[in-house]
C-alpha cells in the first residue's frame, strides 16, 4: 500500500471501530492531500467530550499521522515538531486530553517499537500538559490486528493489494449501478416486501422491509432468505441494508462479505462462515444466487450456539417450503410511479411521456444484474 491507500484504510478503521460501538462514523474525517503541510492529522476522530471508547481508537479526540516510512526518531521528531516548533494540533489534542497516534506501514521490534514510543514522549517534551495527552505507535502487525477485527476489512485490504479471495466482495456497488455505492436507493411507500411470519400482514413498504431485515441481522446468529422473480432488484435491497443514507441504524458496512455463487467462490461460503466462527470473527455474509442445499448448511452454521456470524441468502425462489431458522423475505415488483423516478435519475433526458411507457411495460423490474 501507498501512502495514500494507507491513510484510506486508517479512516475505514476508525469509521469501522465507531459503528462497532454505536457511534457516528461522522466524526471521522480525512482530506486533502497525504503530504501537505496543512499541519493537521491524516485522519482526525472527533467525539464529544462525554464519549467513552477505548481500544484502536483510545479517546474520543484522536489524531493518526500515517506514513509508509518506518519514521524512525529524526522523521518522528520531525513530524511533530517542523523547524523545532511542536504541531498546534499535537497542543489542541493534549487540551482536549486526547491521543496522538503514529501509523507506519513498516514492522518494528519490540526495541524498535519502544524507541519510536520515547521519540514521541520527546518530542512534547516542553509541552505543559503533556501528561493528558495520549502517545501511540501502531506499526503494521498492530495495522493488521485491528484490520481483523473487522471482516469486510479484510476482504478490502486483499483486494487493494492484488490477493482478493476468489469471487468474494467487501462492500460495494454489488448489483449494478451507474454511480456506485454512492447511487441513491430510491423509495415509495408502496408494498415491496412480503414476509412468512404473518399471514395476515398487508405487506411492508421497501424502507420497513429494510429495517426489518436489519434487525434479524445486526446480531450473530440471525438467518434471511431474500427471494423474488429475477430484474425486481433483490441485490440492490441488500447493498441498502448497509447504506446509512436509507433508513436508521444500517448495518455496519466492515463487516461485510458477498459473493455470488455463479462466480464459484473459493473458499465456498460453507467453508468461509466455518471460518469466520473458528476465529471468532463478527461477519455479515450475504450470499446471491444461493441454492437451497447451500442456504440450509449456512444457516446451521449461524444458528449455532458458538456463531459469531449472520448471514442473508439471495435467490429466485417464489414456493411456498420455508427453510428451518429462518425468515424469508419476498420481494415484490416495483410500482410504475417509482420506475419512472428511477428512469428519470438515470435517463434525464426522456420525456414523461417516455418514461410513462416504458415503465408501464418493464412489469415492475427496475434493474438486471447486467447493464
Amino acid at each position: 500500500m501507498n501512502d495514500t491507500d494507507l491513510r484510506t484504510l486508517i479512516g475505514l478503521l476508525c469509521e469501522a471501530e465507531l459503528r462497532k460501538r454505536g457511534l457516528s462514523a461522522s466524526a471521522v474525517t480525512w482530506s486533502g492531500h497525504q503530504n501537505s503541510a496543512d499541519g493537521g492529522p491524516d485522519v482526525r476522530v472527533a467525539l464529544g467530550d462525554g464519549v467513552t471508547i477505548a481500544g484502536f481508537v483510545p479517546r474520543p479526540h484522536t489524531g493518526f499521522q500515517v506514513k509508509k516510512s518506518p519514521m524512525p526518531r529524526n522523521e518522528i521528531l520531525d513530524e511533530m515538531r517542523p523547524e523545532d516548533v511542536l504541531r498546534p494540533i499535537i497542543r489542541d489534542l493534549a487540551n482536549r486530553s486526547g491521543a496522538y497516534i503514529i501509523v507506519s506501514a513498516e514492522s518494528t521490534s519490540e526495541t524498535t517499537l519502544r524507541n519510536r514510543r520515547d521519540a514521541m514522549r520527546e518530542a512534547v517534551r516542553d509541552l505543559p500538559n503533556a501528561k493528558d495527552l495520549a502517545l501511540d505507535f501502531y506499526d503494521r502487525g498492530r495495522v493488521a490486528s485491528w484490520v481483523r477485527d473487522h471482516a469486510g476489512m479484510v476482504l478490502w485490504v486483499r483486494s487493494e493489494i492484488g490477493r482478493a479471495l476468489p469471487g468474494w466482495r467487501p462492500y460495494e456497488a454489488w448489483a449494478y449501478a451507474p454511480d456506485g455505492v454512492s447511487g441513491e436507493y430510491l423509495l415509495d411507500d408502496a408494498v415491496r416486501v412480503r414476509t412468512d411470519t404473518d399471514a395476515t400482514e398487508p405487506g411492508l413498504s421497501a424502507v420497513v422491509g429494510i429495517q426489518r431485515v436489519r434487525d434479524r441481522l445486526r446480531n450473530a446468529g440471525g438467518v434471511v432468505r431474500l427471494v423474488g422473480l429475477s430484474g425486481v432488484g433483490k441485490t440492490r435491497f441488500v447493498q441498502a441494508l448497509f447504506d446509512g443514507r436509507v433508513g436508521e441504524w444500517s448495518l455496519d458496512p466492515a463487516l461485510a462479505l458477498y459473493t455470488d455463487v455463479a462466480d464459484g467462490p473459493d473458499p465456498s461460503p460453507i467453508t468461509l462462515v466455518q471460518n469466520l466462527i473458528a476465529s471468532r470473527s463478527r461477519a455479515i455474509v450475504v450470499v446471491d444466487n444461493c441454492p437451497p442445499d447451500i442456504h440450509r448448511r449456512v444457516s446451521d452454521l449461524c444458528r449455532a450456539p458458538e456463531s459469531t456470524v449472520s448471514v442473508i441468502t439471495v435467490e429466485y425462489d417464489i414456493r411456498e417450503d420455508q427453510p428451518e431458522g429462518t425468515e424469508v423475505f419476498e420481494l415484490e415488483v416495483s410500482s410504475e410511479a417509482l420506475i419512472e423516478k428511477l428512469l428519470k435519475h438515470r435517463f434525464p433526458y426522456l420525456s414523461w411521456t417516455d418514461l410513462h411507457t416504458i415503465a408501464q411495460f418493464s412489469g415492475g423490474k427496475r434493474e438486471s444484474r447486467s447493464p
